[in-house]
Order: structure tokens, then sequence, then C-alpha cells
């Protein structure tokens, strides 16, 4: 007889604090909207931040410390998880923010508040997962709620559309990495990840085509979750219909974890074969580059443009791991993932802020066209300016963390060899100067409409573009602090 080992309290909370907080936050935030009176609703964003906020607390004292957590090893504590679950609760933070910022106009109904948090727990357990099934379940609950999210404007026809667009594409890429993960798991066995990258030493010989399917399956999917060309078309329907503050989560957070579960799959399941996804890695991401950018100089709404612009994000996040794959070594791994992970806290913060000025913007203007912005400046030097910002870092303006997260992928790519990807990356940056200057010449050369009045922010919304702001600005003029922090991560345990 073998002893029976037991799961205690302690097993569960050191490997799923963060997620536990969490969701106890999305449960209690549940209640109390079903139980206050409507006129104390206002309490609940405020009891979302504040969980949020304590999970961040959380995930942060776990960092450079790994334990042996649940006896079946299905969830991985180390500074990789712990790093992205604090880009993505942060983000989330703003992001909740920014919806208690909104305007009578633009205000979601209360229930946002537990659904971005059950959206966000997906995505906490996404970064952990270390087993199939856990994996699937975190992709599920992000994806599940997102839908629900972007449909939350109940009288707005384009919320509608985008949230049933959303609903039967996000299905399709759920469905393809379900099917690409059931390869794996028939050939090793187990759906542990570790057990499953030695159990496929001997398949990678006896059946490599099943083993290529699985790979292109579970890329594919990984592609309509992430907006990769070519699996980017319902990117601009759902961002432009979705309410502002669920675009910005679908921009931010919702890519955050869906990169996190792509490397480590990649790099644990697949880690020992390189030669076979590096290649596809770099065509997406080359891809990816050219078409997001491309995309968005036809575009004349905002929220469309930043959706294109989005994608183009992603595939210079891509980069590292494919220019990684060349030459793998534990050194150029590291490399990449500090380079990737530094880009996109900048992509989160200047996004965010985008996306932030935009709402104040489409509140005042009852717009969301380039034409919104037209003398901007005159009528809020703080919004015009806040949002100059934002763009420069976009379009990797130097002094900016858009800038800095640019150099150091380009950086990675040239050191191992892959200079086609850095050329690309370079002119696909040069164009993406064009169209946010669109924006820019409304702002500063074009005269104000016929109404003069400032364009005023709440003091929750101007606190979310002062932290972005503050963010983008000083990632660019001192990214010491960021780099040694991430060069001292210890990324997998």
């Amino acid at each position: 007889m073998t002893a029976q080992t037991f799961i205690t309290f302690t097993d569960v909370w050191r490997a799923l604090g963060p997620e536990v907080v969490l969701a106890a936050t999305a449960f209690i935030v549940m209640i109390v909207e079903f139980l206050v009176p409507p006129r104390t609703r206002h309490i609940t964003p405020w009891l979302s931040l504040a969980g949020t906020v304590a999970a961040g607390v959380v995930t942060a004292l776990q960092l450079h410390v790994f334990y042996a957590t649940l006896q079946t090893a299905s969830v991985a504590v180390d500074d990789f998880s712990n790093i992205f679950m604090l880009i993505i609760l942060l983000s989330c933070a703003l992001i909740i923010l920014l919806a208690i910022g909104a305007s009578r106009k633009a205000e979601l109904p209360f229930e946002y508040s537990y659904m971005i948090l059950f959206a966000t727990v997906g995505a906490l357990v996404l970064t952990a997962a270390n087993d199939l099934v856990t994996l699937y379940v975190g992709l599920e609950l992000l994806s599940i709620s997102s839908y629900v999210l972007v449909a939350m404007h109940r009288g707005s026809l384009r919320s509608a559309e985008g949230g049933l667009k959303y609903l039967i594409i996000g299905s399709i890429g759920s469905a393809l990495i379900l099917y690409g993960l059931s390869f794996v798991y028939g050939l090793a066995g187990t759906t542990q990840l570790l057990s499953i990258a030695s159990s496929l030493q001997s398949a990678w010989v006896t059946t490599p085509a099943l083993l290529y399917v699985a790979l292109v399956l579970v890329a594919a999917g990984v592609g309509v979750k992430m907006s990769v060309a070519p699996f980017h078309q319902w990117t601009a329907d759902v961002y432009e219909g979705a309410p502002t503050p669920v675009t910005a989560y679908l921009a931010v957070v919702s890519k955050a974890a869906v990169l996190a579960l792509l490397i480590r799959v990649l790099l644990t399941v697949f880690g020992q074969q390189t030669p076979e996804w590096w290649p596809l890695i770099g065509w997406m991401a080359a891809i990816t580059m050219v078409i997001g950018n491309v995309g968005a100089l036809a575009q004349r709404n905002v929220k469309r443009l930043l959706a294109f612009s989005s994608i183009g994000q992603v595939g210079y996040l891509l980069v590292p791991f494919a220019a990684a794959g060349v030459t793998p070594s534990a050194s150029g791994v590291y490399q990449g993932l500090s380079a990737s992970v530094y880009y996109l806290v900048a992509y989160a913060l200047m996004t965010i802020g985008g996306f932030a000025v935009l709402q104040v913007v489409q509140a005042a203007r009852a717009s969301e066209e380039i034409d919104a912005f037209s003398g901007l400046y005159k009528r809020s030097p703080w919004l015009a300016a806040s949002m100059l910002v934002f763009l420069l870092s976009l379009a990797g303006m130097p002094l900016t963390g858009g800038f800095v997260g640019k150099f150091l992928i380009f950086l990675t790519a040239f050191n191992d060899g892959q200079f086609w990807l850095g050329v690309i990356l370079f002119a696909t940056s040069a164009v993406a100067f064009y169209y946010y200057f669109a924006i820019v010449r409304a702002m500063f050369t074009r005269q104000p409409p016929d109404d003069q009045t400032a364009v005023k922010a709440t003091p929750a919304m101007n606190t979310v573009i002062a932290v972005c702001l503050a963010g983008t600005l000083l990632l660019g003029v001192l990214p010491s602090p960021l780099m040694s922090l991430l060069g001292g991560l210890h990324w997998f345990s």
C-alpha cells in the first residue's frame, strides 16, 4: 500500500495564492452587487480594484521563491509566471480604474466588476499552468468571460455584433488549441508538461508527422487568440464594438496571458526541437508586423487603428522567440524573455493610456474618428500631450518605453543572426509613424470644432493617464531598474 497524500490549504495557497485572492474577491463582488440597492452599486468596482491590488501584493511576495507545489505538479510557481502575473494584475487594476473613471454616458453595467475578475483569474491560471488540463481550464475561463465583457453594452448593436463575432472566432481558436493538445496527449500519455517533454523524444523519431500537426494546430489556435496574422480578421470589428475598457483589456491582458501560454508550451513541450518550430514563429511574427502596420494606414476610426496597431505589436513580441530558436541556449532564451517582457510592460502602459485618452475624447465628441481629436491641444493640453507621448512610444520614438523595448528586441534578433526580422521590425516601425501622425496632426494642427469647451477627464481617468504616462517615460529614460529586475529572475523552476 502507498501512503495517501492530502493537499492542504498551505499547498493551495503556495500554488494559487493570487488566484485564490482574486477568485474570492470576484465571488464577494458578485454577491454584493446582487444584494445592495442600485444606488450603492458604485462600490463594487472599488472592491474589484482592491482585490486586484491585494493579488498583486501576494504575487510580488512570491518573486524569487520556488515551491514544490501540488502533488500533481499542475501549477508552476516560478518567476516566469510571477512576472507575467504582475503585468496582468497591474494592467487589470488600471483598466478597472479606467472603467470607474468613465463618464456617465459610457458607464458599464456593474456586472463588469466581477466578470473582469473571473477573466483575470483565467489569465493567471494560464500563465502558471504546468498541465494540459489546467492550461485549458484557464484558457476557457478567460475566453468565456471575455465574450460576455465584449457584449456588455446591452443597448449597442455594435457591442452585440462584436460579442457574437468574438464568441464564434474565439471558440474556433480554443478548438484548434484543444485539438492540437489532444495529439500531444495521445502521443505522450500524460498531461503534465515536463513529462510530455521527455515522452516526446522518441515520438519525434517514430511519428513526427503527428507532432507537426499538433504544433501547427496549437500555433494557429494561439494565433487566433493573439490576433496573429493571418488569423487577425476579427480583431478590428471586435475592438470597435466592445466598450473601451474591455477593448483595452483584450489588447493587453488577454494577449499577455496567451503569450505566456505559447512560451511555456514551446519551451517545455517542444524545447528540445527548436528547429521544428522557430521558422513557423518567425514567419508568423514577420507577417503579423507587416499586416498589422500596413492595415492601420487606411483606418480613420481610432479604435480600429489601435486594433491594427496591436496586431503589429504582437509581431514584435514574437520576434525574440523566433530568433532564440535558431541557436537555442539558456542565455539566448533568457535574453529573449527579458526583451519581450520589457516591451510587454511598455506596451501595456502606452496602450491603456491611449485608450484612456480615447475614452475621454469619445465621451466629449460622441465619436471615435480621428477628426474627434481636432484641436485637442486647445481644449485640453494635458490630454493632447499625454496622447502624443503614448503614440510616439507605440511608434518607437527615443526617450520612451516603446523605443527601449523595440531596441532590446532588435538586438535579440541581430545577436541571433536573424537580421531579416530586425529589418522588418525597423521598417514597420517607420510605417507606424505615418498613421500615428494622423492623430498627432489632428490634435495640434487642426482647428477645434465650434464647441470650444474644455475637455475634462474625471479624477480616476486622470490617475490612469498619469500612471501610464509616468511609466512610459520612466521606461524610456531610466530602463535599468526593470532591466536589472528581469536580469535577476530565475525564470523557470
